[in-house]
């Protein structure tokens, strides 16, 4: 068994456990409201890019624990990064010829270096 932060998702105004459907919190209307509730509480928000579309992983939900460590309900999903530019999923980059830790977003497509650009942060 997992220990950590509940995972929750948003529908319309409220907060649900991810795992059970169970309310956990409604009256939330706004991205702030939802941010400072999760803040003062031990859930997790779904990840979501600039634009406050939430992240996606084979059609799951995508959370960050620690500031760095990102997975989905159950899955681990270590080589997730944030684009610099919009905010999106970043996903490593599968080409034999790519030797460095690049990375691809799955929104604008912008490309970088996981390892510098964490490095600069």
């Amino acid at each position: 068994m997992k220990f950590g932060p509940t995972k929750v998702m948003v529908k319309g105004d409220a907060l649900y456990d991810a795992k059970t459907g169970k309310l956990i919190q409604g009256g939330l209307t706004t991205r702030k409201e939802l941010e400072d509730y999760a803040a003062h509480h031990y859930i997790t928000l779904p990840v979501v890019d600039n634009a406050g579309k939430p992240w996606q992983l084979d059609g799951k939900h995508v959370y960050c624990l620690r500031g760095s460590k990102f997975e989905t309900l159950d899955v681990e999903a270590a080589q997730l990064r944030r684009c610099p530019d919009c905010g999106g999923m970043a996903v490593p980059v599968d080409e034999a010829t790519v030797e460095r830790d690049c990375v691809r977003c799955t929104q604008c497509s912008h490309e970088f270096d996981a390892r510098l650009e964490m490095m600069e942060s």
